[in-house]
């Protein structure tokens, strides 16, 4: 039939399709006997038929209702064919249902009286009455209705009315979590689609004085998730009251119990503020009602000021999204993300009027405002600490609003409050403030630390108003960091560090045309033994990089390396520097990687080649360090890396450098570049990569032969072992066969290290940025040693907990650079060890397996100072 009905003419068959219609209605009668895909077959008929139907847009009206009741037998069961049903019956309402007539009828009445109004009507009343018989409100049922009110919006208030009171009955009853979800979600569906103001005359929020109860309070965190396109109106008129009645009836309760309630259900109210800021429909009618309402929530005693924060954030930056967009935005496909089940055709009036128009109005009535605002949240955000880190988000909204002029004027007066007017910002009397300083701080040190205090918090400020700056007020800003950068107390560099960095995230062109008088500041700063400011001044070398390495210029070029310089010196320097020197190079990389302009992969090889760049330094330190940074570029993107030319042929012949550190680090970027890279990527490099670290398997000392193998054993699992032996030198071919037979002659040889580590990376190597080893070797594996096993002549790679004691005077008296990481430790040396005795000094010693490094000496019971840098 459905076969036929594609090819045939709707206006020939009018007659004969509506009696087939009525002969699938007869067919459709819940009976257990029926075949289910029968039953999804002829609702699909009939869906199709209605469709090809256009001559007769009403048939649904007679025939819907009718499928409803027929199908709602089906609805119940817990069934694939009761999910397909109900998928069916949707699929008719999106299509027959049109919600626009009900919203043009003078009245609800009207409405209901209409052919349409009471075709509706009677599927309501059909749902209505399996939901009031189910104990358990069915999940296709649920579905229905959610569809049911996101298409008729405002008019599910004359249809659905009774369908939201039985919902809320079945929601006081049910306690398990997923048939709760559903009926939330349905109840949050009709919050969307009639809005809160008509919800609260089916379910009101009342205080009973008398009996200091509330009714319906189990339905404001539901408000809470889906009030969207709310009046603000509603919310002063019905919320606020009842929120401050609540609080003032606390304070007559003679039960503690009764008055943390009461107190607690004003609280959830007043909580309910940020929910109506969320692209409400009369903004420019009622913000000042609303404006004073703020500036009372942020003054009080209470937690008001976080919803009144968060409120007005939420407020100015939906109304800037509406105003600056090109075209009306889709409000309701942000609705949709709330909803679990597909809601393709939400409708909702009031969304529907979030116009760009209307949104610009909004703006006027918010800019307007904005300057009292502005002063009052700044005025709390240096006097009160609590409330500091939630006012940060509403400040920054309303500097985009309020205009740099007024900023500017702004911060003057702050700096005048704070007796702080006199700080220079041109670069000549700097040095004189700085001396200044210094001397009243010699005299009077309570003073000097309560004007630093006063500075930290202007800091904090500057961090939050920069990105609305012009350049005018980024002088002012920047001319007042430069003043605490350069005072001798220090008391405050880490603050106005990251006040730089946000002013150089925010502005790159700003921020270039200042670039030699901030080098100049950054290169001056020692940060010692503070993390904050050493983080801080990394940060600002993040930002200054990545800019100079977008423009791609000449007259950048210098500096950028000087930049480079500065973080391949931090990767070889102490564990938390070298920790915060990988968080950046991988912010580094991923932000060029992220770029806007479509340039993201030459911009990132740019980055690449000036590391590659380091390679050819005269100093094992440089070079290592700059192989330690290739590493992590690598792991972070290892498929890119074979893109950048001469890349793995540089670092492969570093291999026959003599420096130890050197050796050690190309091992590590080896073991990084097999380990990450896939099969097929491989398959090209395993020639190069083969005659590149064989030499080094001859090398006992420093583990170089046992790298050189858990390298080859993870070439051969992933590339075969066939594939590897065609290309390994004929000298070599016996090591690499004694490789493959520990593979399959011993479930517990380093092969299965090898596997395990290379299937699962993470675990062996520390989180990115946190990458161990002293030459910032990162997924390194120091603690493998070999081992002569019984019945075999070559040496394989195992671990073991022992020690032998020539080994560890050895290590005491030679080997300073080969302490191992706890992170090393633990992912080399959890195996167990078998095999001959450690032949002292020149035999195969066995490690210890624990999570520890290695002690300098047998002699001592603890080891209590690493003569390298461990890492975390």
């Amino acid at each position: 039939m459905e076969t036929l009905l594609e090819h045939l003419k709707a206006e020939n068959i009018e007659s004969e399709l509506e009696k087939l219609i009525s002969l699938v209605l007869a067919y459709l009668p819940y009976d257990e006997k029926k075949p289910d895909d029968t039953i999804t077959a002829a609702l699909q008929l009939m869906r199709n038929c209605l469709g090809k139907l256009v001559g007769c847009p009403k048939l649904w009206t007679k025939v819907l209702p009718s499928a409803f009741e027929a199908a709602s037998g089906y609805l119940i069961l817990d069934s694939k064919c009761s999910e397909d049903v109900a998928e069916l019956l949707i699929q008719c309402i999106y299509s027959h249902v049109d919600q626009s007539i009900f919203v043009t009828k003078e009245s609800g009445c009207d409405a209901e009286d209409s052919i349409d109004g009471a075709a509706i009507k009677s599927i309501c009343l059909s749902i209505n009455k399996k939901l009031r018989k189910c104990a358990s409100p069915p999940q296709n049922v649920l579905k229905i209705v959610l569809a049911m009110f996101l298409k008729l919006g405002e008019s599910s208030y004359v249809f659905m009315k009774d369908i939201l009171l039985t919902l809320s009955r079945l929601g006081s009853k049910i306690h398990k979590e997923p048939h709760l979800k559903n009926v939330e979600e349905c109840i949050g569906a009709a919050i969307v689609a009639m809005g809160p103001d008509k919800i609260h005359s089916l379910l009101p929020l009342s205080f009973e004085e008398a009996w200091f109860t509330c009714s319906n309070m189990w339905i404001v965190p539901i408000l809470n998730k889906y009030v969207y396109g709310a009046s603000l109106q509603h919310f002063l008129e019905y919320i606020v009251p009842l929120a401050k009645s609540l609080r003032e009836a606390s304070s007559r309760a003679k039960k503690a119990r009764k008055c943390k309630e009461l107190q607690g259900w004003s609280d959830q109210l007043w909580n309910l503020l940020p929910a109506f800021c969320r692209y409400p429909s009369d903004v420019y009618q009622n913000f000042g009602s609303l404006s004073k309402l703020l500036l009372e929530m942020l003054k009080s005693d209470r937690c008001l000021y976080k919803p009144a924060s968060k409120g007005l954030q939420q407020l100015i930056d939906g109304t800037r999204r509406l105003s600056s967009s090109d075209e009306d935005v889709e409000v309701p496909a942000e609705v949709s993300a709330l909803f679990s089940s597909k809601t393709s055709n939400l409708s909702c009036v009031s969304l529907q009027r979030c116009s760009k128009k209307d949104a610009r109005k909004s703006m006027k009535v918010l800019a307007s405002h904005s300057v009292d605002l502005l002063c009052t949240f700044a005025d709390d955000f240096l006097e009160s600490s609590e409330k500091r880190a939630h006012l940060k988000d509403a400040l920054r909204s309303l500097a985009q609003i309020s205009g740099s002029a007024n900023i500017c004027n702004l911060f003057l007066s702050l700096l005048k409050k704070c007796g702080l007017e006199d700080t220079p910002s041109t670069p000549e009397n700097l040095e004189c403030e700085a001396n200044e300083v210094d001397g009243k701080g010699e005299e009077n040190t309570d003073s000097t630390v309560e004007i630093n205090n006063k500075r930290s918090l202007l800091m904090e400020l500057i961090s939050t108003l920069a990105e609305a700056a012009d350049e005018d007020v980024l002088d002012l800003f920047f001319g007042f960091i430069k003043s605490s950068l350069l005072d001798s107390s220090k008391s405050c560099e880490s603050k106005a560090l990251f006040a730089l960095s946000t002013i150089l995230k925010e502005h790159h062109e700003y921020s270039l045309a200042q670039l030699d008088e901030i080098m100049m500041l950054l290169h001056g700063i020692k940060p010692d033994s503070n993390n904050a400011v050493l983080e801080g001044q990394l940060v600002c070398y993040k930002y200054l990089l990545v800019h100079m390495i977008k423009v791609n210029e000449e007259s950048t070029s210098k500096k950028a390396f000087l930049i480079l310089n500065e973080l391949i010196l931090a990767l070889k320097s102490k564990k938390e520097s070298r920790r915060l020197a990988y968080d950046v190079l991988l912010a580094i990389s991923t932000s060029l990687r992220n770029s806007e302009l479509n340039n993201g992969d030459s911009d990132l090889q740019r980055l690449f080649t000036m590391v590659m760049g380091y390679l050819s330094s005269p100093s094992p330190h440089i070079v290592s360090g700059a192989i330690a940074a290739l590493s992590l570029l690598i792991y972070t993107d290892a498929d890119f890396c074979v893109e950048v030319p001469n890349l793995i042929p540089s670092v492969l012949v570093l291999l026959q450098n003599k420096a130890i550190e050197v050796i050690k680090a190309s091992l590590g970027f080896v073991k990084v570049l097999v380990t990450s890279l896939q099969s097929e990527k491989l398959l090209g490099l395993q020639a190069d990569i083969m005659t590149g670290i064989l030499p080094m398997s001859s090398v006992t000392k420093h583990h170089f032969k046992g790298k050189v193998i858990l390298i080859v054993e993870i070439l051969i699992r992933k590339c075969g072992f066939d594939a590897i032996d065609l290309v390994t030198p004929e000298k070599y071919k016996e090591i690499v066969r004694s490789v493959e037979e520990g593979r399959k002659g011993n479930n517990n040889n380093p092969a299965d290290g090898a596997q395990s580590e290379a299937k699962d990376p993470e675990h062996h190597a520390p989180k990115r940025g946190k990458w161990a080893d002293s030459n910032a070797e990162p997924l390194q594996d120091e603690g493998k040693k070999e081992f002569f096993v019984k019945g075999a002549g070559k040496p394989h790679f195992r671990g073991g907990r022992g020690r032998g004691r020539g080994q560890q005077h050895g290590r005491a008296s030679g080997d300073r650079g080969s302490f191992r990481s706890r992170s090393e430790a633990q992912s080399g040396d959890g195996q167990s060890s078998r095999g001959g005795r450690p032949r002292g000094r020149g035999g195969f010693n066995r490690t210890r397996g624990r999570g520890g490094g290695m002690g300098p000496s047998s002699h001592s019971p603890r080891f209590k100072k690493p003569r390298t840098a461990a890492a975390s």
